[in-house]
């Protein structure tokens, strides 16, 4: 029998809609974390509907203006948190599909376990940095002089830009400087370049759309990548279960998205349908 102690987690869900509701794929997300955390903390910007299962989900709901993007809504939730009650707190967005597996594998890892501050993945566009759509902090960390310092430096910045600039790039570097591990699932400092047997199979598709075949090929050019655009399959395979939503929304990078819903559908039970559907009502709110 294992009798090692179960690991108490907290979790703050920053959302924004469109349309201000609580999409289906994020209450199917909202169900895979419940089953792992002790308190959902749900915190939105735009949420004009509190459905009856969002309510059934989340310990407390929190909407406030649409302002200062995800840390300002991670920082809101954090402070309605007893921080020493939990061995981790993880933060997590509105920007991603899934859990598409049980996300129990991904918190049992090494990278999760032996580490301060971890996530899913490093990017190396436009430096070597943490992927904030999810992140996991460790009481160490937070209860720490520094960690306090991190969130309390949390301002409502103009733009996402500012954001990314003022925290999601300089968390990670900050947090090795002051000696806190921090690992992730998927490291692009150890995948500098996507397969050419991936590359060949994404221009290989028919018809061969042309316009979308020259945006990959420029992609695959730049020096370095957003792993969770161009290196879709490889950070899946790793054990990352989880899917920007802005890879098939706005497909940047020119990926063939039949081949995204094929992997999925061979790999993982994830109702693939909730992708489309929410797919669809953002190509109409755009239209």
């Amino acid at each position: 029998m294992d009798r090692t102690p179960r690991c108490s987690r907290a979790l703050v869900y920053a959302h924004w809609d469109r349309d201000g509701i609580v999409d289906p794929y994020v209450i199917h997300a909202l169900r895979q974390y419940r089953a792992v955390v002790d308190r959902i903390v749900f915190v939105s910007t735009h949420c004009t509907n509190v459905c009856a299962a969002l309510t059934s989900l989340a310990d407390e709901i929190i909407v406030r203006d649409n302002e200062g993007f995800d840390f300002a809504s991670w920082r809101e939730g954090l402070l309605r948190l007893n921080i020493p009650a939990y061995d981790e707190i993880l933060f997590t967005n509105s920007s991603v599909y899934g859990p598409l597996w049980p996300i129990e594998g991904c918190l049992a890892a090494a990278a999760a376990r032996q580490s301060d501050l971890w996530g899913m993945t490093v990017s190396l566009e436009p430096e070597v940095h943490l992927q904030s759509y999810f992140m996991g902090m460790s009481r160490r960390l937070l209860a720490s002089d520094f960690g306090k310092r991190l969130w309390e430096h949390v301002r409502l910045v103009p733009t996402k830009r500012d954001a990314i600039n003022a925290y999601e790039l300089r968390w990670m570097p900050d947090c090795v400087a002051n000696g806190f591990a921090v690992h992730s699932l998927f490291d692009g400092r150890n995948h500098p370049r996507v397969p050419v047997g991936e590359q060949l199979s994404n221009m290989a598709c028919w018809p061969p759309w042309q316009k979308r075949v020259r945006r990959y090929r420029r992609s695959i050019r730049r020096p370095t990548y957003n792993p969770t655009h161009l290196q879709w399959r490889q950070v899946l395979e790793a054990g990352v279960p989880m899917l920007k939503v802005d890879l098939l929304r706005d497909n940047p990078v020119g990926i063939d998205a039949r081949r995204i819903y094929d992997w999925l559908t061979s790999h993982t039970a994830y109702p693939v349908d909730i992708i489309r559907d929410h797919l669809d009502r953002m190509i109409r709110a755009a239209a």
